[in-house]
Formats: structure tokens, C-alpha cells, sequence
């Protein structure tokens, strides 16, 4: 601090020379008041200067950072459906407030509530749609960042029906997590719908596959009964005998669409006597019923009993309009048909590439059969997607595995079983290469061993869809289908899938549209636009608009966001109904315009299970190293947690430099000394 020094000489010398050198006022004042002013001066010289040299000052700062106590609340409606909704709705918030409250001498309290997401709660009015844990658990992963200074009090019902399991989730933070039991888990009788699926799309009069997942709790002797209906018509009803406290059962049937369109089928069970809970008894489902004729058209150029397999198996749909054709013999014309079927085309008795030219250009979707007539090396010349490498000419026996994940279309567990099965293929030895991205629906089991070569391929071009299969002899899958069943159920649902989905026409338009047709309400409705210019390629230079319409004709103006090629637009929170829209864009010296519709409807997860699963709370503290406790014993954990001596407080001294010119006390200091000098001399002077 030398530096003082010369400033306080300086300061003094200017007085000095002010007050004693050239003192005029000696003869109006007394020394002592001579003495005050000058005084006063010499601390306003000793400011100024002080700031015009501008030193960095050290000072240091202490922090008290309290470790950090977390209470996460089940924020779903499941709590509020039991018969204690009153004491949540009224009563629960101000007792967690009064539980925090005694917490906070020694730490530091941050309320969230979690159910459709994670977010900062004040109070909790428990209307979430859905419950993820494991939400939550990312959440302070990612977003708080806990420790083992941390404190997390999880209070919920245990009862999750979104994202992964959260004992998984759980073992990947650093902090204990103290869970309460909430929720009523006495034993009630009660069915429910544990799960359904359907296909999304179907052809009218087509049978549609249904599966259906039961649950049944404390209903031993009692009989499920269940229908399906659309609007007055039931479609489809049966029974189920329950045999047991803890049942569960799948059950896979069809129904037969009769009407086009979007299609609202209800599924219901009939209530028991005394059943707790009637709300997870329905479940609605949609199919998108399409009335169109589809032709096919069968190629081949030496008669083989498969060919007879396939066109009994698609003559059984009503809206199949089935064509054997000789290649060798007849000319296809392709604009006749909405689908092709190549049987072990090209093959070693034709020359002729002009039947392969055509079809790569008309776009038409096909489905390759492969086997021992099969030409493979003029199939790798012909460049329309396969190309098989071999070294030798051999066929083997391939039976069909199932890939898990192939999602085009849904069999039934029993289909798939049945399947597997089923004699073995001849299919070509080789490895197999597709120049797109494919859908294997299944793979190779050579002589009992599951191998990764594909067996039943998907895969698109454009809008072109393409379909192999890598083997011959699917006429001993009828046979052998109807020698154990006394049907041929399994084979015909395997090939009318298949060809149901390569036939459902691809629309070529220059505004082009992609979305749902139904919507659960939690979800974020995502719809994509593309516009294309006349010659089919992708520009993204005009702005798309979109009018939607509810039930009630109300409009609601948007606009895409563009996103590399392509347009994108999210809805959020849409009530459940019947949407309207459309989408228009000026380009290319006119107006583009697709219309469409979609349903928002209630998922009513929440009211699927109102049970409560202190089990999986349990298990998450214990995987945590926490505390479980029942709602009534929350005065123990508020004692364990004011008891810990491993969280402290973490005491910090900070030590910065700042400028005097950030100390607004200096320049106030100042100007009350020049304040304080002029009142004087005014009041001592008299003037």
C-alpha cells in the first residue's frame, strides 16, 4: 500500500497551498474551522486521486454452498384416481411444504414434479397423462448433475407406463435416492386391457389380425368376456375362464372390414361384480380401411408348384385380382397392374433383358422369388438391387427365423410360430448384397443354426417397393400347413401380409405429405412436407402452409419450418378429436394442395393401473443406497437426513481483483465531502 503515501502528500500539498499559502479566509474564521475544511478537502483530493489512478483491489468472499435436497414428485393422474384424490388435491402439497421446511437449515431444496416430463413444480395438481421414471432420472444426469452430496426424495405410486425401467436408469447417478410410498395397495378385484395391436392399414373386406394382452387380479373362477365393436355392430365376441388370482392371457383373432376410411373399433370387456376400476375395461383402436382392387400379376417361364400355392393363397382375398402370366409366351403389360410377382425370373431359358428394362422404368413394386432356375449372374448384371457373390453353384435348405425387429406389418405370435416350422427353402449359397436399405423380415437356419444371411427382404426405390424371397418351394408350406392345422391359415396370412404391403399404392405428387392418421394425446404430432420441382427432384425454396380444423370448425393457421430438403411442422398439445387440414405452397407458376385428416384420442394410460408397485420403489433405493418408507414415516427420513454427518455444507473463500471504479461508496464518499465543505464555509460565513 506505499502508493498511499504520494497521494496523501499530493492531496496535502494542494490544501496546503489552498488554505494556508494563499489564506483568504483567515481573518472570517477561527483556525479550528480552517483546520475542518482543509480536512475535508484533503480527503476529496485523496478520492479523486485515488480514482484516477484506478489500483485493483483484493478482497476476499465467503460462500456457503448447502448440499442440494431434491423432491421429485409422481406428478400422473393415477394418484388422484384412487378413492384418496381429496387428500392430494387439498392436503398433500402443504404437508410437503411443511416436511421441506424443517430441511432447509441444512440444505439447500429444489422441487420437481415428473410424469409426461420433468419440470420445476411449485405445487402439484397431478394431471400428467403418462409416467416416465426414467425421465427423471436422466433429468439429473444430465441436467443437475448430481453427487454424493446430493439428496433425492422420489415420492410416487410406483406405477410407470413410459420410457425404460427405471431400475436400469437409476444405477446411473451418483446420488442416494430416498423413496415414498404413495398410492393404495390393497387387493381388488379388476380387469384390464394390458395391451392391443392391430395393423394400421387393411383392404376392404380384408380380415384384420387383432391382438389382444388380458390381466386379471383377484378374479379366480370368474369368466372374461370381451367383444369388439364398431359403432352398433359387433364384429367379434369370446370368453376367457380365469384360473387364476395373478392371470394373464393374449388372445389373437381377426375381424372383417366392412366400411372405408379411417375406422374406430372399440374393444370392451364386460365388468365383473365389485370390480375396482372400469376405466382400463376399453380401449379404442384405429385401422385406416382402404377400397381399392389390387391386380396382380404372376411372371414366370416354367410352370413350378409354387406358383399354384401363391395364387390360391391371394385368390382368398376378395380384393386380389390374380394373373398367371408366361413371360416366354406373353408380354405383360405392366400398366395393368398394381403389383408383379417374379418367379425365378430372370431364368436360364430366356435371353431377353427388355422385360427387366420395363420394369425398373414403369416403378411398379415387385416381389422376386429366387431358386434353382434362377440365372444369378445375369440377376447381379441387371442392377435392380441384389447382387449375390458365389463360388460355386450350390443350393442349401433354409428354414425361417424371425427378426424381432421388423415392423412392416404384424403376424401373430402363432403365424410366426407355425412358420418357423415349416420345411426348409432351397435357397441359393452365397452372400447376399442389396444396393438399398432393407427390412429383413427374416433369416437363414442351416441344419439347426441361426445365421445372419436374410431370407424374406424388404426394401424400397423410390417408390418402388421390392420384396426377395431366397428360396424355392413354399408349396410345401401349404402342404405342410394344412397336414398339421387342417388349414392353410398360417401360409395364407404370411403371403397375403406380404403382398398387401407391396401392393398399397405409393402417391407421386409434388407436395407430398407424411403423418399419422391417429394420435395419442400426449404425443407431439410430427408432419413432414417435401415439394418437388416437375422433373421429381426436392427444392425447399417456397414456404409451406398448413390450416388445420377441429371438430368445431375453429382454423389454426401454421407455417413448415424448413429443414435441409425437407419441411417440418410439430403440434403440441391437442385436445382429443377429429382434425382437418391443409397444406398449400406456390411453386413453379401454381398452387399445390393436399387435404388429409388424423384423430387425436385418449391413450388413458393412467387409468390402465391404479394399483400401487411399492416393489419397484423399493427396489430403486436399495439400488441407490436409500431410504424406503411409507408416506406416514416421512418424520424418520427428515430425521436421517438432519442427522447425516457426511453432508455438510461447503464452506469457499473466493479472492478477486476488482477496480476501485466498481466501488460506488468512493464517489459518494467524495461527493459528501464537497457537500459537506460548501455547507460549511456557507453556514460558518454567513453568506
Amino acid at each position: 500500500m506505499w502508493w498511499l503515501l504520494p497521494i496523501l502528500l499530493l492531496a496535502v500539498a494542494l490544501v496546503y497551498g489552498q488554505y494556508y499559502y494563499k489564506n483568504t479566509l483567515k481573518n472570517d474564521l477561527t483556525p479550528l474551522r480552517i483546520l475542518i475544511l482543509a480536512s475535508l478537502r484533503t480527503l476529496v483530493y485523496v478520492g479523486l486521486l485515488f480514482l484516477l489512478l484506478n489500483p485493483s483491489i483484493k478482497h476476499s468472499q465467503k460462500r456457503i454452498e448447502k448440499p442440494l435436497l431434491i423432491w421429485a414428485q409422481d406428478n400422473s393422474q393415477s394418484l388422484k384416481s384412487n378413492q384418496d384424490s381429496s387428500y392430494y388435491a387439498e392436503e398433500y402439497s402443504q404437508e410437503v411444504d411443511a416436511f421441506l421446511t424443517k430441511l432447509e437449515s441444512k440444505y439447500e431444496i429444489q422441487k420437481l414434479s415428473f410424469g409426461f416430463d420433468v419440470k420445476q413444480a411449485g405445487d402439484f395438481d397431478f394431471v400428467d397423462q403418462s409416467s416416465d421414471y426414467a425421465s427423471l432420472f436422466s433429468y439429473l444426469k444430465n441436467q443437475i448433475q448430481a453427487n454424493d452430496q446430493t439428496q433425492v426424495i422420489l415420492a410416487g405410486d410406483g406405477l410407470y407406463n413410459k420410457g425404460n425401467d427405471p431400475r436400469f436408469s437409476v444405477q446411473e447417478i451418483k446420488c442416494p435416492v430416498h423413496t415414498i410410498a404413495l398410492g393404495l395397495t390393497a387387493d381388488k378385484k379388476d380387469l384390464s386391457i394390458v395391451s392391443l395391436r392391430s395393423n394400421k392399414l387393411a383392404f376392404l373386406k380384408s380380415n384384420i389380425p387383432v391382438r389382444v394382452a388380458f390381466k386379471a387380479d383377484y378374479c379366480s373362477g370368474e369368466k372374461l368376456k370381451f367383444h369388439v365393436r364398431a359403432g352398433s355392430d359387433i364384429l367379434y365376441r369370446d370368453t376367457i375362464d380365469i384360473t387364476g388370482d395373478d392371470y394373464f392371457v393374449e388372445r389373437d383373432f381377426f375381424i372383417k372390414s366392412n366400411r372405408v376410411g379411417l375406422q374406430s373399433y372399440e374393444l370392451q370387456i364386460e365388468p365383473l361384480d365389485e370390480e375396482a376400476n372400469l376405466k382400463n375395461n376399453t380401449r379404442e383402436f384405429f385401422v385406416d380401411v382402404l377400397n381399392s382392387e389390387r391386380k396382380i400379376a404372376i411372371c414366370y417361364d416354367s410352370y413350378h408348384p409354387d406358383l399354384a400355392a401363391l395364387q390360391s393363397a391371394l385368390q382368398e382375398k376378395s380384393n386380389f385380382s390374380v394373373s398367371l402370366i408366361d413371360v416366354s409366351k406373353k408380354e405383360v403389360a405392366f400398366s395393368d397392374f398394381n403389383l408383379l410377382i417374379l418367379y425365378q425370373l430372370p431364368s436360364f431359358k430366356s435371353k431377353d433383358d427388355s422385360f427387366f428394362n420395363r420394369l425398373k422404368k414403369s416403378r411398379i413394386p415387385f416381389m422376386m422369388i429366387l431358386g434353382g432356375g434362377t440365372e444369378i449372374n445375369r440377376l447381379n448384371r441387371l442392377d435392380i438391387g441384389l447382387n449375390i457373390e458365389r463360388e460355386s453353384e450350390v443350393f442349401q435348405n433354409a428354414s425361417l427365423a424371425f427378426d424381432s425387429n421388423f415392423s412392416l406389418f404384424d403376424l401373430s405370435q402363432e403365424n410366426k410360430k407355425a412358420l418357423e416350422n415349416f420345411p426348409p427353402l432351397l435357397s441359393p449359397m452365397g452372400g447376399f448384397r442389396f444396393s438399398r436399405e432393407v427390412n429383413i423380415m427374416g433369416t437363414q437356419v442351416i441344419k439347426g443354426i441361426s445365421t445372419e444371411q436374410p431370407l424374406f427382404v424388404f426394401s424400397q426405390d423410390d417408390e418402388q417397393k421390392q420384396c426377395y424371397i431366397l428360396g424355392e418351394g413354399i408349396w410345401r408350406w401349404k402342404l405342410h400347413d394344412y397336414k398339421l392345422n387342417n388349414s392353410h391359415e398360417n401360409f395364407n396370412a404370411l403371403i397375403n401380409q406380404m403382398v398387401q404391403y407391396l401392393a398399397l399404392r405409393v402417391e407421386k405428387n409434388q407436395l407430398r405429405l407424411q403423418y399419422d392418421k391417429v394420435y395419442g394425446e400426449t404425443d407431439v404430432i410430427q408432419i413432414e412436407a417435401q415439394v418437388y420441382n416437375k422433373s421429381y427432384q426436392a427444392t425447399n425454396k417456397a414456404d409451406v402452409n398448413f390450416l388445420l380444423k377441429n371438430e368445431s370448425r375453429e382454423e389454426f393457421a401454421y407455417q413448415f419450418e424448413r429443414s435441409g430438403s425437407v419441411y417440418k411442422l410439430e403440434l403440441n398439445n391437442l385436445p382429443n378429436g377429429n382434425y382437418e387440414f391443409e397444406a398449400k405452397v406456390r411453386a413453379f407458376d401454381q398452387e399445390l394442395e393436399q387435404k388429409g385428416a388424423f384423430i387425436v384420442h385418449s391413450d388413458n394410460l393412467e387409468a390402465m393401473h391404479l394399483k400401487a408397485n411399492p416393489t419397484l420403489l423399493k427396489d430403486i433405493s436399495e439400488l441407490s443406497d436409500g431410504l424406503h418408507i411409507s408416506l406416514s414415516q416421512k418424520s424418520i427420513l427428515s430425521d436421517a437426513l438432519l442427522k447425516n454427518n457426511h453432508i455438510k455444507a461447503r464452506i469457499s473463500h473466493e479472492n478477486n481483483l476488482s477496480s476501485v471504479l466498481n466501488f460506488v461508496w468512493i464517489l459518494c464518499f467524495i461527493a459528501f465531502g464537497l457537500f459537506l465543505e460548501w455547507f460549511l464555509r456557507k453556514y460558518w460565513l454567513g453568506i
